[in-house]
């Protein structure tokens, strides 16, 4: 009688497989996917001549995880090598560091119309928009600045 339950599972399991895979047949689609023209390395900034678009028969599932749209690649780092002609996952690119660790640069203080610069040395990597401490060269006190989108810094009031 155990044996009959453990055939029965067996053979329910696999109808419940067999039912999927038709299931993900029937979705299958004929998608325009971004792919890289040549080989992009690791550590490389992802622009548009550096793509192309190949089709692909896709399902919901083929898709999950992979770039859908250029848009969602250009201005991206990859983190890893992306083969030409191959789909790009998503995981497989990153926002580009805009400041290193240990870099000089010059941090601005504005406010009602009055600015100030000062060098200093950043404390930790960071990209656009982030938030990291800076050490003013001058004094050595530590400040937190904003990375703004073309790579500068702006003093964050406390």
């Amino acid at each position: 009688m155990g044996c009959l339950r453990c055939i029965a599972a067996i053979v329910l399991s696999s109808s419940i497989i067999a039912i999927q895979a038709l299931a993900d047949q029937a979705e299958v689609k004929i998608r325009s996917l971004p792919v890289p023209i040549s080989t992009i390395y690791a550590g490389d900034l992802i622009t548009s001549d550096l793509l192309t678009s190949r089709q692909f028969q896709t399902t919901s599932r083929s898709i999950s995880g992979i770039a859908l749209d250029s848009s969602e690649v250009v201005g991206k780092q990859s983190r890893r090598r992306l083969v030409a002609g191959r789909p790009i996952p998503l995981t497989s690119l990153t926002v580009p560091l805009l400041v290193r660790k240990g870099q000089l640069a010059n941090a601005v203080y504005q406010e009602d119309g009055f600015s100030i610069s000062t060098p200093v040395t950043a404390l930790r990597d960071g990209s656009a928009g982030d938030i990291i401490d800076a050490r003013a060269t001058a004094t050595g006190a530590v400040i937190q600045v904003q990375i703004l989108k073309d790579g500068s810094l702006s003093v964050v009031s406390q």
